[in-house]
């Protein structure tokens, strides 16, 4: 089933892009482009949402499950370990790549846009990086807004409490749910 469905994933995508490569290739007036967009806006804002929805109740569940399941707390410092590693490892890849693929494609190359004032604002509400303030907003103030805010390192943080809370329960919660 799985594999069915990466399958039918790869489909869509091909689907897509072969969709738009048409569109964008038979229709020439901008207005009627955006017209199209517009109209298929819909559909990508639910997929989006969609996704986003499912993030946070799969990443609370794997985590607890994985945590009170392992039992051993040596176990989990050594498992916590490897996961930093691993998370650090592929955010260096990730980054890697994306500098490697913008150095080799130079996206909006050629696009003759103007460069806006070096002092121009970009309208975001921004505020000063503290140690305090990131600490601070590691810890969620609700374990419920984490998820309604999909703040996934607060939710990664209440899990983690949540699963060793779990796993020192010991018998108690082996026909937990999760």
């Amino acid at each position: 089933m799985a594999k069915r469905f990466t399958f039918i994933i790869l489909i869509a995508m091909i689907i897509g892009i072969v969709t738009g490569a048409t569109f964008n290739a038979q229709i020439s007036d901008p207005a009627q482009l955006n017209a199209i967009a517009d109209a298929l806006a819909t559909v990508t804002d639910v997929f989006l949402r969609m996704i986003k929805m499912i993030i946070a109740p799969l990443v609370f569940t794997t985590l607890v499950s994985g945590i009170a399941h392992m039992g051993d707390s040596s176990a989990l410092g050594r498992i916590g370990l490897r996961t930093m590693g691993w998370f650090l490892g592929a955010s260096v890849l990730s980054l890697l790549v994306g500098i490697v693929m913008v150095s080799i494609l130079q996206p909006g190359v050629g696009l003759g846009l103007e460069l806006p004032d070096a002092g121009a604002s970009a309208g975001l509400a921004t505020q000063d990086f503290t140690l305090k303030g990131f600490l601070t907003h590691l810890v969620p103030t609700s374990a419920v807004k984490a998820m309604a805010d999909n703040e996934i390192l607060q939710i990664v943080i209440f899990s983690l409490f949540f699963g060793t809370a779990m796993a020192a329960l010991g018998e108690k919660t082996k026909d937990s749910p999760t």
